[in-house]
């Protein structure tokens, strides 16, 4: 038999023209899916789930029937009650473990990838620099929303089919709104300035301790500062405190840490997204122009 004949198979595929950057995230939660951290984390975020699904549940079951002996009890807990509190104290508690869970999988995202070489692999392939960074970003993005929006929304759906009616509906219909705007409040800034810190440091470790400590430093500054000066606005100096109260505007909550404008506190996430991005977009347009 002829050598040539014993080579490999020529490449018959066909290169994407459109949404190349699915490949980056299909290889990113595929990566991310392999360990058991991960997996752990995930987990921990639906118990939160499940149990916000019993309440649901209850509630529903013993509000159809006003004869229920627990009704009385019902009526007097507003924990359990369902209502736009309860799912804006639902993604605040949510809130914490999605930064964990993002920061365990983002933290390694960029710097894992150029201290390997791999940026030279992919830029190899038919993929642009905005493919990459369109790719990592989306990945972080769906992983944050599965957690918080997605299961806000269907929350709000199953209270609706559990107790239909009316009265549910034209209380509830703005809810999936509000859930939808404070998840991308919350997930994309973090996402981004965890892929930024990931961009600017040569390591996973590093790029944690960094984000963690700049963290602190940051909500302490502001509790500081409002202790100093005796005015709680500058508690919005808190990047958390600042997504808190646009959450409370979202969700129309009376219970507010801060009397600062809402507005304010979107504008000082907005310039720290944007400035998160430029850093992400800068590292990688310089790595993709020295491969």
């Amino acid at each position: 038999m002829p050598i040539y004949s014993n080579t490999y198979r020529e490449y018959d595929g066909r290169p994407r023209r459109w949404f190349r950057w699915l490949v980056v995230v299909e290889q990113e939660l595929k990566t991310l899916a392999k360990f058991r951290v991960f997996k752990m984390l995930y987990l921990l975020a639906f118990l939160h789930i499940i149990v916000r699904m019993l309440q649901v549940v209850a509630y529903d079951v013993m509000a159809q029937d006003p004869n229920n002996p627990l009704q009385m009890l019902l009526s007097n807990l507003d924990i359990i009650e369902i209502n736009a509190r309860t799912f804006f104290s639902f993604l605040y508690t949510q809130t914490s473990l999605m930064f964990i869970l993002l920061l365990y999988s983002g933290a390694g995202m960029i710097c894992n990838d150029t201290r390997n070489n791999l940026m030279e692999v992919y830029f190899s392939k038919p993929l642009t620099w905005k493919d990459y960074v369109i790719g990592k970003i989306l990945s972080l993005v769906f992983l944050g929303l599965s957690i918080t929006a997605v299961p806000g929304v269907l929350l709000v759906l199953f209270h609706n089919l559990l107790l239909p009616g009316l009265e549910t509906f034209q209380a509830s219909w703005w809810w999936p709104l509000s859930i939808t705007g404070y998840s991308l409040a919350i997930v994309l800034p973090t996402a981004l300035s965890i892929l930024a810190c990931s961009a600017l440091l040569p390591s996973q470790n590093y790029a944690t301790i960094t984000i963690i400590m700049a963290l602190v430093a940051n909500t302490s500054l502001a509790g500081l500062l409002a202790g100093l000066l005796r005015q709680r606005d500058y508690l919005g100096v808190s990047f958390p405190l600042a997504l808190r109260r646009i959450g409370e505007y979202l969700f129309n909550e009376n219970r507010i840490l801060f009397s600062l404008s809402w507005h304010w506190c979107l504008l000082y996430v907005v310039v720290v997204s944007l400035c998160a991005l430029a850093v992400v977009l800068r590292k990688v347009r310089r790595e993709e122009i020295a491969s």
